[in-house]
């Protein structure tokens, strides 16, 4: 539904585009780098935050912000161009929209930190290497800053906070549909691995009615993370905290595990050896779940395409991949793709199983 709504969306602007000269469309596509920034300053600034609590002028948020008033104003006008808020035409006093509400940190379905790291710089200058990917096949991030994005977050951590915000926020929009879309089975254990601090995971065993324990499986930096999360969503004592890593060795045994978001990082053969790395964790007739956002090679939908690029712009040879795909590399490191599909849009969950001794 949600992937339809988003095709009808923008099916309704190409034909909105052809009501007006292909130049002047045109020119409207060229202002989506302003839109980002729009909301990426919307939301780094707090503005949002602000505008949460009521209307506001731009005088009143300036003062509250310490920002410049007339800028701020500015700014508010761009924001309404975009569809983030609304300006009163007597008072000039700005209100979020629907839209612009989940720019704010309160916000149930909150994706601040989603819009603060896109508009970073070193995201932003990546993307501008976007032409240089497609002549090389190599990531531009890579090409732009010379070194991997892993490394530059390593030695940027304000950057690297803002990252791992934007992951848990993206999976706290889904996680619960998740958890209702697969039938868990009754007294399992499901080990999440490169889980986090347990976001998912903390869905999974307090929200279904199968009495599901928990193995929570990363680095030792998220698994200390992971112990206040998990306390304070009441079940630190019913999720294990391993820490493990995904290309060398896994200590974790389950009957389901799981791998959310992680594959579309990398290439098919560090893809290939984080599946044999589970693998070689998980008992005869164990589950792997591989949660991911698919891409049928020709059949483009109105999201993943554009999260493809991201992908190839700021990843170490990422790529999104079509089931196909997927299974081949399961089959390689000896899982067996078990044909059962369950959708949770905009992701899909791929089931394999570990077969023989």
């Amino acid at each position: 539904m949600v992937l339809a709504t988003l095709a009808l969306r923008r099916g309704l602007k190409r034909f909105a585009d052809r009501l007006v000269p292909p130049q002047f469309a045109m020119l409207d596509v060229g202002e989506g780098l302003a839109g980002v920034q729009i909301a990426a300053s919307i939301a780094e600034l707090g503005i949002a935050d602000v505008l949460a609590q009521g209307s506001q002028t731009a005088r009143q948020i300036a003062e509250q912000l310490d920002t410049d008033p007339e800028a701020t104003h500015r700014l508010l006008r761009g924001a309404v161009a975009c569809g983030l808020c609304t300006l009163d035409r007597r008072t000039g006093a700005a209100r979020l929209t629907r839209m612009g509400a989940v720019l704010s940190s309160d916000h149930p379905s909150s994706l601040r930190a989603w819009m603060q790291y896109k508009g970073m710089p070193s995201t932003v200058d990546a993307w501008g290497g976007l032409a240089a990917s497609v002549r090389s096949g190599r990531s531009a991030f890579e090409l732009v800053h010379g070194t991997s994005v892993w490394d530059w977050y390593a030695a940027h951590p304000d950057e690297e906070k803002i990252f791992a915000a934007t992951m848990r926020q993206a999976t706290s929009m889904i996680a619960r549909s998740i958890a209702r879309a697969y039938p868990w089975p009754d007294g399992a254990v499901v080990c999440d691995v490169a889980g986090g601090i347990g976001t998912l995971l903390s869905v999974i065993v307090s929200e279904t009615e199968a009495n599901l324990r928990g193995v929570l499986v990363d680095s030792a930096g998220m698994i200390a993370e992971a112990d206040r999360f998990l306390a304070e969503r009441g079940v630190d004592d019913r999720i294990e905290r391993v820490e493990g890593d995904i290309f060398g060795s896994i200590d974790a045994t389950a009957d389901v595990y799981i791998l959310k978001d992680v594959l579309h990082d990398w290439d098919d053969e560090r893809c290939a050896k984080i599946f044999s790395t589970v693998a070689a964790s998980m008992p005869a007739g164990a589950k792997l779940l591989v949660v991911e956002y698919l891409q049928p090679r020709n059949r483009p939908n109105p999201f993943s395409p554009l999260l493809d690029l991201h992908t190839l712009t700021q990843r170490d040879g990422g790529r999104l991949r079509s089931t196909e795909e997927f299974e081949e590399l399961l089959v390689s490191a000896g899982l067996r793709p078990t044909g059962r599909h369950f959708s949770v849009v905009p992701h899909d969950i791929i089931e394999a199983e570990k077969t023989g001794g």
